[in-house]
Protein backbone atom coordinates (compact mmCIF):
# COMPACT_ATOMS: atom_id res chain seq x y z
CA UNK A 1 0.00 0.00 0.00
CA UNK A 2 1.20 3.51 -0.95
CA UNK A 3 2.84 5.74 2.00
CA UNK A 4 0.88 9.16 2.66
CA UNK A 5 2.47 12.01 1.34
CA UNK A 6 2.57 15.11 3.87
CA UNK A 7 0.99 18.24 2.65
CA UNK A 8 2.04 21.81 2.69
CA UNK A 9 1.05 25.09 0.85
CA UNK A 10 3.19 26.32 -1.30
CA UNK A 11 4.09 29.64 0.33
CA UNK A 12 4.74 27.59 3.53
CA UNK A 13 6.72 25.31 1.59
CA UNK A 14 8.91 28.58 0.28
CA UNK A 15 9.38 29.59 3.75
CA UNK A 16 10.30 26.43 5.30
CA UNK A 17 12.80 25.94 2.36
CA UNK A 18 14.41 29.68 2.62
CA UNK A 19 15.04 29.08 6.36
CA UNK A 20 16.32 25.65 6.16
CA UNK A 21 19.20 26.88 3.61
CA UNK A 22 20.04 29.47 5.84
CA UNK A 23 20.45 27.66 8.76
CA UNK A 24 22.50 25.01 6.62
CA UNK A 25 24.28 27.77 5.10
CA UNK A 26 24.84 29.30 9.06
CA UNK A 27 25.86 25.78 10.99
CA UNK A 28 29.40 25.15 11.87
CA UNK A 29 28.53 21.39 12.36
CA UNK A 30 26.00 19.42 11.23
CA UNK A 31 24.63 16.66 12.83
CA UNK A 32 23.31 14.47 10.47
CA UNK A 33 21.16 11.05 10.51
CA UNK A 34 18.83 8.70 8.67
CA UNK A 35 15.36 9.19 10.77
CA UNK A 36 15.38 7.00 13.86
CA UNK A 37 18.46 6.38 14.81
CA UNK A 38 18.70 7.72 18.10
CA UNK A 39 19.96 11.34 16.95
CA UNK A 40 17.52 12.85 19.58
CA UNK A 41 19.01 11.11 22.39
CA UNK A 42 22.27 12.39 21.13
CA UNK A 43 21.18 16.17 20.91
CA UNK A 44 20.24 15.84 24.19
CA UNK A 45 23.16 14.69 25.58
CA UNK A 46 25.35 17.56 24.11
CA UNK A 47 22.64 20.35 24.97
CA UNK A 48 22.81 19.19 28.38
CA UNK A 49 26.15 19.12 28.45
CA UNK A 50 26.43 22.63 27.09
CA UNK A 51 23.86 23.85 29.62
CA UNK A 52 25.51 22.78 32.31
CA UNK A 53 29.17 23.44 31.37
CA UNK A 54 28.03 27.47 30.18
CA UNK A 55 25.48 27.65 33.19
CA UNK A 56 22.23 28.03 31.53
CA UNK A 57 18.57 27.59 31.68
CA UNK A 58 17.47 26.26 28.42
CA UNK A 59 13.93 25.61 27.87
CA UNK A 60 14.74 22.69 24.97
CA UNK A 61 18.11 21.57 25.17
CA UNK A 62 17.15 19.49 22.23
CA UNK A 63 17.32 22.49 19.97
CA UNK A 64 20.71 23.08 19.55
CA UNK A 65 20.87 25.69 17.71
CA UNK A 66 19.83 27.88 20.31
CA UNK A 67 22.74 27.85 22.08
CA UNK A 68 24.54 29.75 19.37
CA UNK A 69 23.68 33.29 20.29
CA UNK A 70 26.31 36.48 19.91
CA UNK A 71 27.66 36.75 23.05
CA UNK A 72 29.00 33.12 23.90
CA UNK A 73 31.09 31.06 21.69
CA UNK A 74 29.49 28.31 21.45
CA UNK A 75 29.38 26.90 17.99
CA UNK A 76 26.27 26.40 15.49
CA UNK A 77 25.22 22.90 15.83
CA UNK A 78 22.11 21.84 13.26
CA UNK A 79 20.84 18.75 13.14
CA UNK A 80 18.91 17.40 10.75
CA UNK A 81 18.31 14.31 8.04
CA UNK A 82 19.76 15.79 4.87
CA UNK A 83 16.66 16.29 3.10
CA UNK A 84 14.09 14.09 4.32
CA UNK A 85 15.47 10.49 2.87
CA UNK A 86 12.45 8.52 5.23
CA UNK A 87 9.95 10.10 2.34
CA UNK A 88 12.32 9.54 -1.07
CA UNK A 89 12.58 6.22 -3.15
CA UNK A 90 16.36 5.64 -3.46
CA UNK A 91 16.94 6.92 -6.58
CA UNK A 92 15.88 9.79 -5.62
CA UNK A 93 18.25 11.17 -2.88
CA UNK A 94 21.01 14.11 -3.29
CA UNK A 95 24.65 12.29 -4.05
CA UNK A 96 25.86 15.69 -3.90
CA UNK A 97 27.24 16.77 -0.57
CA UNK A 98 29.00 19.73 -1.68
CA UNK A 99 27.08 22.49 0.83
CA UNK A 100 29.09 20.63 3.79
CA UNK A 101 32.54 21.56 2.22
CA UNK A 102 34.37 23.09 4.89
CA UNK A 103 32.02 22.08 8.13
CA UNK A 104 32.14 19.71 10.44
CA UNK A 105 29.95 16.91 10.40
CA UNK A 106 29.17 14.09 12.74
CA UNK A 107 26.88 11.87 10.81
CA UNK A 108 25.04 8.68 13.39
CA UNK A 109 24.34 5.72 12.49
CA UNK A 110 22.36 2.58 13.23
CA UNK A 111 21.58 -1.52 12.63
CA UNK A 112 19.43 -0.68 9.43
CA UNK A 113 17.06 -3.60 10.68
CA UNK A 114 16.34 -1.98 13.40
CA UNK A 115 15.80 1.47 11.65
CA UNK A 116 13.52 0.19 9.47
CA UNK A 117 11.28 -1.01 12.43
CA UNK A 118 11.71 1.98 14.31
CA UNK A 119 10.44 4.28 11.16
CA UNK A 120 7.79 1.92 10.63
CA UNK A 121 6.25 3.14 13.83
CA UNK A 122 7.40 6.43 13.06
CA UNK A 123 5.00 6.44 10.31
CA UNK A 124 2.15 4.80 11.72
CA UNK A 125 2.03 5.56 14.82
CA UNK A 126 3.55 9.49 15.22
CA UNK A 127 3.18 10.50 11.49
CA UNK A 128 0.37 8.77 10.42
CA UNK A 129 1.57 8.84 6.64
CA UNK A 130 1.88 5.12 5.93
CA UNK A 131 -1.02 2.40 6.49
CA UNK A 132 0.42 -0.72 5.31
CA UNK A 133 1.51 -3.32 7.46
CA UNK A 134 5.07 -4.00 8.53
CA UNK A 135 5.23 -7.21 6.01
CA UNK A 136 4.24 -4.55 3.58
CA UNK A 137 6.50 -2.13 5.06
CA UNK A 138 10.02 -4.66 4.43
CA UNK A 139 9.23 -4.56 0.39
CA UNK A 140 8.51 -0.78 0.46
CA UNK A 141 10.94 1.54 -1.72
CA UNK A 142 10.12 4.92 -0.66
CA UNK A 143 11.64 5.04 3.16
CA UNK A 144 12.39 1.60 2.94
CA UNK A 145 15.34 -0.57 3.39
CA UNK A 146 16.45 -0.05 0.73
CA UNK A 147 16.45 3.85 1.04
CA UNK A 148 18.64 3.66 4.02
CA UNK A 149 20.72 1.73 2.40
CA UNK A 150 21.74 4.02 -0.09
CA UNK A 151 21.44 7.13 2.39
CA UNK A 152 24.62 5.20 4.13
CA UNK A 153 26.52 4.55 1.48
CA UNK A 154 26.34 8.12 0.05
CA UNK A 155 27.82 9.59 2.74
CA UNK A 156 30.11 6.69 2.90
CA UNK A 157 31.44 7.43 -0.77
CA UNK A 158 31.34 11.55 0.60
CA UNK A 159 32.68 11.09 3.81
CA UNK A 160 36.36 13.00 3.27
CA UNK A 161 34.45 15.97 1.94
CA UNK A 162 33.60 17.64 5.23
CA UNK A 163 36.68 19.67 7.05
CA UNK A 164 36.27 16.74 9.38
CA UNK A 165 33.78 14.06 9.84
CA UNK A 166 33.01 11.72 12.84
CA UNK A 167 31.10 8.80 12.93
CA UNK A 168 28.77 7.90 16.03
CA UNK A 169 26.40 4.39 16.18
CA UNK A 170 23.83 4.06 18.28
CA UNK A 171 25.06 0.72 19.61
CA UNK A 172 28.75 2.18 20.83
CA UNK A 173 26.30 4.97 22.44
CA UNK A 174 24.28 2.27 23.93
CA UNK A 175 27.20 0.70 25.23
CA UNK A 176 29.11 3.46 26.52
CA UNK A 177 27.78 7.01 26.82
CA UNK A 178 29.94 8.78 28.73
CA UNK A 179 32.67 7.83 26.24
CA UNK A 180 31.28 8.47 23.13
CA UNK A 181 29.78 11.96 23.78
CA UNK A 182 33.63 12.84 25.28
CA UNK A 183 34.09 11.67 21.72
CA UNK A 184 31.57 14.23 20.79
CA UNK A 185 32.04 17.32 22.79
CA UNK A 186 35.77 17.33 22.04
CA UNK A 187 34.97 16.79 18.09
CA UNK A 188 32.84 20.21 18.77
CA UNK A 189 35.75 22.05 20.59
CA UNK A 190 34.61 21.18 24.17
CA UNK A 191 37.29 18.83 25.33
CA UNK A 192 37.33 21.08 28.78
CA UNK A 193 33.93 19.29 30.24
CA UNK A 194 34.29 17.59 33.18
CA UNK A 195 33.91 14.51 34.15
CA UNK A 196 31.47 15.41 36.71
CA UNK A 197 29.71 17.27 33.48
CA UNK A 198 29.01 13.85 31.25
CA UNK A 199 28.27 11.62 34.46
CA UNK A 200 24.80 14.20 35.10
CA UNK A 201 24.21 14.37 31.42
CA UNK A 202 24.14 11.07 30.70
CA UNK A 203 22.09 10.17 34.09
CA UNK A 204 20.06 12.98 32.56
CA UNK A 205 19.56 10.86 29.42
CA UNK A 206 18.84 7.90 30.93
CA UNK A 207 15.88 5.98 28.52
CA UNK A 208 13.61 6.05 31.50
CA UNK A 209 14.26 9.81 32.48
CA UNK A 210 13.96 10.47 28.22
CA UNK A 211 10.40 8.53 28.89
CA UNK A 212 9.41 10.58 31.47
CA UNK A 213 9.60 13.92 29.87
CA UNK A 214 8.67 12.79 26.68
CA UNK A 215 5.18 11.67 28.06
CA UNK A 216 4.75 14.90 30.21
CA UNK A 217 6.10 16.87 27.02
CA UNK A 218 8.87 18.63 29.33
CA UNK A 219 10.28 20.40 26.38
CA UNK A 220 7.15 21.57 24.78
CA UNK A 221 8.15 20.39 21.47
CA UNK A 222 6.64 17.54 18.85
CA UNK A 223 10.53 16.38 18.93
CA UNK A 224 10.27 14.76 22.50
CA UNK A 225 6.10 14.21 23.15
CA UNK A 226 4.10 10.98 22.76
CA UNK A 227 1.31 11.23 20.73
CA UNK A 228 -0.48 8.15 23.04
CA UNK A 229 0.46 8.33 26.09
CA UNK A 230 -1.05 4.97 26.99
CA UNK A 231 0.82 3.48 23.80
CA UNK A 232 4.39 2.94 24.08
CA UNK A 233 4.69 2.30 20.42
CA UNK A 234 4.35 5.79 19.61
CA UNK A 235 6.93 7.27 21.83
CA UNK A 236 9.68 8.66 20.43
CA UNK A 237 11.47 6.91 23.19
CA UNK A 238 9.64 3.53 21.97
CA UNK A 239 12.24 1.02 23.45
CA UNK A 240 15.76 1.95 23.51
CA UNK A 241 17.10 -1.45 22.51
CA UNK A 242 19.76 -2.59 20.53
CA UNK A 243 19.07 -5.22 18.21
CA UNK A 244 14.73 -5.09 18.78
CA UNK A 245 14.29 -5.34 15.28
CA UNK A 246 14.15 -9.38 15.93
CA UNK A 247 10.86 -8.90 17.98
CA UNK A 248 8.88 -7.63 14.72
CA UNK A 249 11.42 -9.50 11.68
CA UNK A 250 11.23 -12.73 10.68
CA UNK A 251 11.36 -15.33 8.24
CA UNK A 252 10.93 -13.90 4.29
CA UNK A 253 10.65 -10.74 5.37
CA UNK A 254 14.05 -10.61 7.51
CA UNK A 255 15.86 -12.49 4.62
CA UNK A 256 15.04 -9.65 2.10
CA UNK A 257 16.14 -6.98 4.21
CA UNK A 258 19.56 -8.94 5.45
CA UNK A 259 19.78 -9.50 1.39
CA UNK A 260 19.96 -5.86 0.55
CA UNK A 261 22.55 -5.08 3.70
CA UNK A 262 24.52 -7.78 2.47
CA UNK A 263 24.45 -7.21 -0.92
CA UNK A 264 24.10 -3.23 -1.46
CA UNK A 265 25.39 -1.72 2.17
CA UNK A 266 29.15 0.09 1.46
CA UNK A 267 31.95 -1.76 2.99
CA UNK A 268 32.53 1.38 5.72
CA UNK A 269 29.46 -0.33 8.04
CA UNK A 270 30.68 -3.48 7.80
CA UNK A 271 29.53 -4.28 11.29
CA UNK A 272 26.02 -4.56 9.73
CA UNK A 273 27.11 -6.86 6.90
CA UNK A 274 26.17 -10.32 9.04
CA UNK A 275 22.90 -11.11 11.31
CA UNK A 276 23.28 -10.20 14.93
CA UNK A 277 26.22 -8.04 14.78
CA UNK A 278 24.59 -5.07 15.78
CA UNK A 279 26.02 -4.75 19.44
CA UNK A 280 29.74 -5.23 18.31
CA UNK A 281 31.73 -2.20 18.92
CA UNK A 282 33.00 -0.51 16.21
CA UNK A 283 34.54 2.91 15.40
CA UNK A 284 34.26 3.84 11.91
CA UNK A 285 37.27 5.24 10.16
CA UNK A 286 37.16 8.11 8.35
Amino acid sequence: MPPLVRKRGPVRRLIQRCRRRWRRWRADIHLISYPKCGRTWLALLIGKSLALHHGLNVRNPLRLRDFAKPWRRIPYILQHHDGGPEFLLPEELSTDKSAYAGRKVIFMIRDPRDVLVSSYFQKTKRNANYRGTMEEYVHERRGGIESIVAFYNIWARNRYLPADFLLISYEDLHADPAGELRRVLEFIGYGEISEDIIREAVEFCRFDNMRRLEAGNAFGTSALSAREVDDEESYKTRKGKVGGYGDYLNGEGLAYVEKVIGERLDPFYRRYAGAGLAGKAFKGER
